[in-house]
């Protein structure tokens, strides 16, 4: 009877548990708010540039003011960037964040940015969620940014050591992973699921030309030589040098969009 009880209770948590990651994982995004009045870039001005999302974003803050200074280099033109990222964040709360947060959208309507990287589905990879809740995420995102005239630059997941961070993490966490990672059919190393998804959802939601994708092999392409040279030892953030790479591949990005704005 006790066995019985107990395989029972079990099985309820089990299944608990399995509709609480499935809601979690499949959502509908927040409603998007009103635009912020459009902002005509004209010669002279600074090219604002925001960073959003994630631990890369965060740990951007200081590297603001050189890749000012590479972006300056490649344009001609003076320009500022300012970070605004959270540690740990997946896609949806990163999208939920700059929805909700008062300080953030202030900050958005009055600097009045012509470009934001964002750095965004690290830690979905990390935490093993579908990629159904990055594409949703991601969407919203992309539509919030549109929608307020800035030109989303958007970062392919990168090729982090996603083995590594597994197995550093406490036997819980690890627990917690294995499970979702059969709740969402997910591998250990998922990084080439979510760039697929997001090449999805750039095709059907006709995105091509209205974003920008920095795509991981374009800098980070050589796996053993980048994580010694370009990853801090936890294989998954980069190091000052990573920065440095990573800024180039962003002003190159920059600068070849600007090319048909003839008004600026």
């Amino acid at each position: 009877m006790k066995k019985t009880l107990l395989t029972l209770s079990l099985l309820v948590i089990i299944v608990c548990t399995f509709i609480i990651i499935r809601a979690f994982n499949y959502y509908t995004p927040p409603q998007l708010q009103e635009p912020y009045k459009i902002y005509s870039h004209k010669n002279g001005d600074t090219l604002r540039i925001a960073f959003i999302g994630d631990s890369w974003a965060y740990m951007h803050n200081n590297h603001n003011c050189k890749i000012a200074q590479i972006v300056n280099d490649s344009i001609h033109s003076p320009a500022s960037v300012h970070s605004y990222g959270i540690c740990g964040l997946t896609s949806r709360e990163i999208y939920e964040h700059i929805l909700d947060a008062p300080e953030f959208n202030q900050f958005m309507q009055e600097r009045k940015y012509a470009y934001c990287f964002v750095s965004a589905g690290i830690n979905d990879t990390y935490k093993k969620m579908s990629t159904s809740y990055y594409k949703k995420s991601m969407e919203g995102i992309i539509d919030f940014l549109l929608i307020n005239n800035i030109h989303p630059i958007i970062l392919e997941i990168p090729d982090y050591n996603i083995v590594k961070a597994y197995h550093n993490q406490k036997i819980e966490k690890k627990s917690l992973r294995r499970f979702s990672m059969l709740v969402n059919s997910t591998s250990l190393d998922c990084k080439q699921n979510f760039r697929n998804a997001l090449d999805e959802l750039i095709n059907e939601k006709g995105y091509k030309d209205k974003v920008s994708i920095i795509r991981y092999k374009s800098w980070n392409k050589d796996y053993e030589n980048d994580q010694k040279r370009l990853y801090l030892h936890d294989g998954m953030h980069l190091n000052e040098t990573g920065y440095e790479v990573l800024d180039s591949m962003i002003a190159k990005t920059i600068y070849q969009n600007r090319l048909p704005f003839s008004s600026w």
